[in-house]
């Protein structure tokens, strides 16, 4: 599997570019190529260098919510470290795109909300339960953290989640979109019989939670994950492809004395719940929390979020039965989430009609 490399921005080519959408994926991915600094960190960076870089413009040029002026777009590409050598081909693709239109307006931003509003993969039918369900960190009460028993006076009864940062970011999220709906979350030990008609969110891989590992099976997905164990031959993603078998796999190295994760495989799928038909059920996975926290983060963020909805929705159309595979990069341990408009970060994708 190829390697993209923080730091690089060169590969970066902006000679197709032919619409604001395309042109801000390909910003992008210069950010992610050098090193996928947060945009507390481009308007320092911008400041240091004597440029105005306001990190909510930034985040709706990157998006692909509002052209970038000419002096913002070489500012970010300075941030980036993009050559002086390339700014030309980049200033040809802004004269291409953007020159002749306002600066200083949105682009369809009401289209781009209204889309939002209609098509949001976290937006659920009015009057249906969500439960978001993580697997549950075995042995919680052998922990050498006091508050993890519940016998403890300061007992902390998020400590036995095994994916706490995805389980509160995305009950926050689909509450925000959802605020009439009932929307708990359960461990997958704690789940009742009529709980599993709800539209379900499962979150983590099958090492901790079992109904990852049941819905596998249960929905006849083409992908395989094996359990995390210091037995494991191998770990990663096995997908099934026609007579291929194809294999995704974490990078990983040992420096420093300890392991350092690199880039984790992460999975997003959306299908119909095998229990209740008329719900759904939406599994987050990754191979270490990192990819967990990518995979559940990756259709909400402000910035990738809405390019990578609407790639879904360009792909998956009608179907309701649908997922893929993609790379998350991590980076001094922040992850940085999958663009799925960016070649090579998208490994597998699959639909089904239902």
């Amino acid at each position: 599997m190829s390697r993209a490399q923080p730091g690089r921005s060169d590969e970066v080519d902006p000679s197709n570019a032919a619409t604001v959408a395309q042109l801000a994926a390909l910003l992008r991915r210069c950010r992610l190529r050098a090193g996928n600094p947060g945009l507390r960190e481009i308007e320092r960076l911008g400041k240091r260098r004597g440029n105005a870089l306001p990190r909510s413009t930034v985040a709706r040029v990157l998006s692909g919510q509002r052209r970038p002026r000419r002096d913002l777009m070489l500012a970010l590409l300075d941030v980036f470290g993009v050559p002086d050598t390339h700014i030309g081909s980049w200033a040809s693709a802004w004269e291409r795109v953007v020159a002749g239109h306002p600066d200083d307006i949105d682009v369809d931003s009401d289209s781009i909300s209204e889309a939002a509003d209609e098509y949001d993969i976290w937006r659920f039918p009015e009057n249906e339960p969500v439960i978001i369900t993580c697997g549950q960190i075995p042995d919680i009460t052998s922990s050498h953290v006091s508050a993890a028993d519940p016998r403890d006076p300061d007992y902390v009864e998020l400590l036995k989640y095994a994916d706490p940062d995805a389980l509160v970011h995305l009950f926050g999220h689909i509450r925000a979109l959802n605020p009439a709906h009932d929307v708990k979350y359960l461990t997958a030990d704690d789940m009742q019989p009529a709980d599993y008609s709800s539209h379900l969110v499962v979150v983590g891989g099958s090492d901790f939670n079992l109904l990852t590992r049941d819905m596998f099976s249960t929905l006849q997905l083409p992908v395989k994950m094996p359990l995390r164990s210091p037995e494991a031959e191998w770990l990663g993603f096995e997908v099934v492809d026609g007579d291929e078998i194809r294999r995704f796999a974490p990078i990983l190295d040992d420096a420093y004395g300890s392991q350092i994760l690199h880039e984790d495989v992460v999975l997003f799928f959306r299908g119909v719940n095998p229990v209740d038909r008329r719900r759904t059920i939406t599994i987050c996975a990754g191979l270490y929390a990192r990819g967990t926290l990518a995979a559940a983060q990756c259709l909400t963020d402000p910035l990738v979020g809405p390019a990578n909805q609407a790639y879904l929705r360009t792909k998956v159309g009608d179907n309701r039965h649908f997922g893929f595979i993609a790379r998350a990069f991590v980076i001094n341990g922040t992850v940085a989430l999958p663009d799925l408009t960016i070649p090579g970060l998208c490994l597998y994708e699959w639909t089904r009609s239902e």
